[in-house]
């Protein structure tokens, strides 16, 4: 099956970056104790202006969905309250419960496969 790539990113104010950091520290939390196929979960971060990245990727549209029914509704809200979020970008074949699920978060760009290396075949 296909990994799942995601990315988009967001804007907030400064003087909430810590707040920010403590729901990402939470979600990483939960990735580690209740999902799987989580392949990469990672934030970056530009000083000025603050913006950050958000990469997420997935073993498997199976796992992308499993970790957004996992996810900390309580803490994603209030995320939402602090940021700004970038239209979504996806990465891959979305399938129709993928796309359900992304059109929660706003617009979503689909960027299909065209050529490339698959990474069961890439070599380091």
């Amino acid at each position: 099956m296909a990994i799942v790539r995601t990315a988009c990113t967001m804007t907030l104010d400064r003087k909430d970056l810590d707040e920010v950091v403590g729901i990402f520290e939470k979600f990483i939390k939960d990735v580690h104790e209740k999902d799987y196929g989580v392949l990469a979960y990672n934030y970056f971060i530009d000083e000025d202006p603050l913006l950050i990245h958000v990469i997420e990727w997935y073993e498997s549209p199976k796992a992308m969905l499993d970790h957004y029914a996992n996810l900390d509704l309580e803490a994603a809200g209030r995320l939402v309250q602090l940021v700004e979020l970038s239209p979504l970008d996806y990465y891959g074949k979305p399938t129709p419960e993928e796309e359900a699920q992304m059109a929660r978060f706003g617009t979503v760009h689909v960027h299909r496969p065209l050529v490339g290396i698959e990474e069961t075949t890439a070599r380091a």
